[in-house]
């Protein structure tokens, strides 16, 4: 569960500190903290190389806090990855299309085979 410190109609924070962990939702509420609800995620497609993200803006609503879905960049994976229009983060080395399950070692800069244990 998610949770929001709210002063008036404003949202101050959101992510409950550690601290605050192991007190009721109740005790709280009391203290500023409401619940972050969560609304229906986007169905439409995205660039490669977005995704959809819920947060900011926030509005209080109901003594509930809601945010918004927003199309964000994913994050770069590995640093030596660049990023191309239409295509998303790109390993310097293309991905090898043999059949075989890979991941990328970023220390050799190469794909290695994934090892079945």
């Amino acid at each position: 569960m998610t949770m929001a410190k709210v002063e008036g109609k404003t949202v101050i924070e959101v992510g409950l500190p550690p601290h605050l962990m192991g007190y009721s939702e109740k005790r709280l509420k009391a203290m500023g903290w409401h619940l972050v609800k969560g609304t229906e995620k986007p169905t439409e497609p995205v660039e490669p190389g977005y995704r959809y993200e819920y947060g900011a803006e926030w509005s209080v609503e109901d003594g509930k806090v809601y945010g918004v879905w927003n199309v964000k960049q994913r994050p770069q994976p590995y640093p030596s990855w660049n990023w191309v229009d239409g295509e998303g983060w790109v390993a310097p080395v293309p991905y090898p299309d043999d059949g075989a399950d890979y991941f990328w070692d970023e220390t050799a800069q190469s794909w290695k085979v994934e090892e079945v244990a």
